[in-house]
């Protein structure tokens, strides 16, 4: 795997070497909770307390009040989606840790430049002007370059450990994203296998048997392939061979021809019902014109076939009817 620093950057699952990220964001959105709270407080508090501010004053503590107001409400939400592992939570946090660290580094620069300027104002002003000695001028001048430098470090410490802190974050949102991909693809793949496998799911149980029944398992011949139109007589095997390990791989017992009963009586198998299914076909091609019609010695041979239920019954012969009688006068009445 090609080496990338993005993936030593933002790719850790630790930082300090051996702490995980996720105790991190926890203990930065903590901490930020607090300090944002406390800062909020203060700002608001100078600006509804302090009247004779200037325009620039009040705007620059107004600003200053609502970032830490927001920062506030962003690090409870950031708390909570750690504790819940909440990954839009934890984005959102993330995101305006990206924003506040910007936004620091464009007000420390802002401060530097004024120190700057400030520390020569002020060393040109109060320290050539006001004080007349020469040696405290220059240790007035010393004082004022101290305190710049003094700024400088501490302006450059939280920077540093701001940066460090957006890392951290970072890292535990790529973090989030690999876990959430990595449960959706297991899923989706477990999904994909029930579809076609007889496997338990999570949170699936098996039906309890009552007493007194028995589960009858369907016996399988794990040496042939399965055929769905075998007949149904062929014996089972045998469950104590199947126990000891011992398999007959001979030739399979012959098919039975099974028997049906129909619901006017009589018996037939399903060799005869197939074979009178395709004479039926047949003579109905035979009188549609498709097959011409079988010679006469066919036809009669093919009447002379026997059955296995013998020759049918003679058709029956007309009766004759008997014969009829009327009344009339005898010959001596007649006389």
């Amino acid at each position: 795997m090609a080496f990338s620093y993005r993936d030593l950057f933002f790719g850790g699952t630790t930082f300090c070497c051996c702490l995980p990220v996720r105790v991190g964001v926890l203990i930065m959105s903590f901490l930020g909770m607090l300090l944002s709270g406390i800062l909020s407080i203060i700002l608001w508090f100078e600006v509804a307390s302090t009247p004779d501010m200037t325009s620039g004053e009040k705007a620059a503590f107004v600003c200053a009040g609502l970032v830490e107001t927001l920062l506030f409400a962003v690090c409870i939400l950031g708390f909570a989606g750690v504790i819940v592992r909440k990954q839009l939570f934890v984005m959102i946090y993330a995101y305006f840790t990206y924003f506040h660290f910007v936004l620091n580094v464009g007000v420390a620069i802002w401060l530097l430049w004024l120190v700057t300027h400030g520390t020569e104002n002020a060393a040109a002003n109060a320290c050539q002007r006001t004080i007349q000695n020469q040696d405290a001028q220059n240790q007035c001048i010393g004082l004022l370059k101290i305190a710049k430098g003094v700024y400088i470090g501490i302006a450059l410490v939280v920077l540093l450990a701001e940066l460090y802190g957006a890392i951290i974050v970072a890292r535990y949102v790529n973090q989030i994203q690999r876990e959430k991909r990595g449960a959706r693809a297991s899923r989706m793949s477990t999904s994909n296998e029930s579809a076609f496998k007889l496997v338990p799911q999570r949170g699936v149980r098996y039906s309890s048997v009552p007493g007194g029944q028995h589960v009858t398992h369907l016996s399988y011949d794990g040496t042939k392939e399965f055929d769905p139109y075998r007949e149904v007589g062929t014996p089972p095997l045998d469950a104590g061979a199947i126990a000891g390990g011992s398999f007959s791989y001979g030739s399979p017992p012959p098919l039975v021809a099974t028997e049906e009963v129909a619901y006017g009586g009589g018996s037939w198998t399903h060799e005869q019902i197939g074979a009178e299914e395709k004479e039926r076909l047949k003579q109905q091609d035979i009188d549609m014109g498709i097959l011409p019609a079988p010679p006469e010695g066919e036809v009669s041979a093919h009447r002379d076939t026997k059955s296995p239920e013998g020759p049918p019954p003679p058709n029956p012969s007309a009766i004759d009817e008997l014969p009829r009688y009327t009344l009339s006068d005898s010959p001596s009445s007649r006389v």
